[in-house]
């Protein structure tokens, strides 16, 4: 029992990745110490039973997620977006695993480049206002959200919201329980799970390909993208002194609780 309540917690944190801007659900799987499993798993999924277990018990995690806290993270992130970063920032560094990286110099330069990537792309100017409504958009969408659950570092809301179609995919996985919702909006949501099954055979194969050929410089470009995720989460947040106080308050208390969870596991 307490197997299958961790591994929905894994995929409850995981969705929130799909949800908050700047957050990889891909890299909290590599912090919470699954990305592998997940990967293995999906290339694997019909070869073993157990593949198709584990991988509901993470889908149901995420599906909890997005559906029921979809929009109270919004709601936080409009209303107090520094607070909830740095909630989120503290379970992230309290669910964190060892990630097996090459310390020598020639290899950190891979690290290095990602990490500019990625905070390059995070310095992006993006417009959120703008919905792109053809079925190109949505299938594009599909294949983006795709893609940023698998390849670490790359940040599907983000990604969204440059395509201009973030509210609208935000509003299916909302309703992804409503058959109403899903009748009314057919004509969008095919094309998203089409490109959502694209997305998913490339990124798998691709990453799978990387583990097994380049196993250590992968890592070594995860842990850039790791650490400039951390930078675009905190760049936007307000700092002044009330602020970082009860923000940090607020980071140890969630660094401590998913300590304790982690523990109780």
């Amino acid at each position: 029992m307490k197997s299958i309540i961790k591994d929905i917690l894994i995929g409850f944190i995981i969705g929130l990745g799909k949800i908050i801007p700047g957050v990889s659900g891909s890299v909290l799987a590599i912090t919470l110490g699954v990305y592998e499993r997940l990967i293995k798993a999906i290339n694997n999924i019909f070869k073993d039973i157990n593949n198709i277990y584990y991988l509901s018990k993470i889908g149901i995690g995420i599906i909890i997620s997005i559906v029921f806290f979809s929009r109270i993270i919004t709601y936080l992130l409009s209303n107090y977006y520094t607070y909830t970063i740095f909630v989120f920032v503290g379970l992230i560094l309290g669910s964190m695993k060892e990630i097996t990286i090459n310390t020598k110099l020639k290899y950190w330069y891979l690290t290095l480049l990602s990490f500019f990537i990625i905070v390059l792309f995070g310095l992006i100017n993006i417009n959120s206002g703008t919905n792109s409504n053809t079925i190109i958009y949505y299938l594009l969408s599909g294949f983006v959200e795709s893609v940023s659950s698998i390849v670490p570092g790359v940040s599907g809301t983000a990604m969204l919201m440059l395509i201009g179609t973030y509210s609208s995919v935000i509003d299916i996985f909302s309703n992804i329980l409503s058959i109403n919702y899903w009748i009314t909006n057919i004509g969008v949501i095919i094309p998203f799970i089409i490109g959502i099954v694209l997305g998913l055979i490339v990124s798998v194969k691709l990453i799978s390909f990387l583990f097994n050929k380049y196993k250590i410089e992968t890592y070594n470009v995860i842990l850039g993208l790791l650490i400039g995720s951390f930078f675009i989460m905190l760049k936007s947040c307000t700092y002044n002194v009330s602020s970082i106080i009860i923000s940090t308050i607020l980071l140890i208390i969630s660094y401590i609780s998913i300590k304790k969870v982690n523990h109780f596991f």
